[in-house]
């Protein structure tokens, strides 16, 4: 099974059927609207066929650990930063009585009226939404996509060298990491290791025999991934892709169904609010 953050080659649709252009289209129009849409209800409508490609591809629902991980550790600056709504100006679509009903609001001597009404929970739900919906999409895209179908996508585009060998070093270093860390912890466990601890300063004490080797071989494998440029040589030459761009008829389809959707979207959003609270 792929680590987290990497690819997988499988036969699935997305995987075989789907070219890398259509899938940064998508992707990449997908993540404008999540990131303009702040009513939770239209980000549900980008949930819905999230979960139509996690499914087509068969992606590990353990990779959406972190999601989790990601979404209550935000809670709290996302809260702080509802309570502060109380303004009905604040709100173009949703009626400003309801919008302002307090839930639990009280009125401080320098902050004023601060808490939590139904247009705050719209505007928490729709920012933690959006975390789910961004992750989503971009962990069917990093598992459904090769580095060397990304690098020929990006080359055939013309986007700079050096912007493609970021995004190249970058779609390769986490797996590898992660890779490192489950040799040490194996190996440390193998020791008698544990890092099972309530008190914060054990836990504190106890990962040093972690962190010591992996520094060690995050410095080694930076090393070896500089080596390896110098070896090929980048920058001293005009690289080429490997393979032409062959776009089939469905990836016409899907990206000019997209790219209407997209412009219907931001059309609503510009001139009637929509998606907007």
């Amino acid at each position: 099974m792929a680590y987290w953050l990497e690819y997988e080659s499988r036969d699935t649709p997305i995987h075989k059927g789907v070219q890398t252009l259509t899938k940064l289209v998508v992707f990449g129009c997908i993540g404008l609207l999540a990131g303009l849409w702040w009513d939770p209800r239209y980000q549900l409508l980008l949930v819905i066929p999230a979960i139509l490609l996690i499914r087509a591809s068969k992606l590990p629902l353990g990779w959406f650990k972190v999601v989790a991980l990601a979404i209550v550790t935000s809670l709290y600056p996302v809260t702080l930063t509802a309570i502060g709504q109380t303004n009905p100006n604040l709100f173009k679509v949703l009626d400003k009585t309801w919008a302002t009903t307090p839930i639990a609001v009280v009125t401080l001597p320098i902050a004023g009226r601060v808490g939590l009404t139904y247009g705050s929970i719209m505007w928490m739900l729709a920012a933690e939404l959006r975390t789910l919906v961004v992750a989503s999409y971009a962990f069917v895209f990093i598992y459904t996509t090769s580095m060397a179908e990304l690098t020929d996508t990006l080359l055939t585009l013309k986007v700079p060298r050096p912007v493609i060998f970021v995004v190249s070093i970058a779609y390769k270093l986490i797996p590898q990491l992660q890779r490192v860390v489950d040799h040490i912890l194996s190996a440390q466990r193998l020791r008698g290791w544990t890092l099972r601890y309530s008190n914060p300063v054990k836990i504190v004490r106890r990962a040093m025999p972690l962190m010591k080797p992996l520094m060690r071989r995050a410095a080694m494998l930076t090393e070896q991934i500089t080596i390896a440029t110098e070896i090929r040589a980048f920058g001293t030459g005009k690289p080429t892709p490997t393979r032409p761009l062959k776009l089939n008829r469905i990836d016409y389809i899907i990206m000019g169904i997209t790219i209407v959707l997209t412009l219907i979207g931001l059309y609503g959003l510009a001139f009637h609010n929509a998606g907007l609270l």
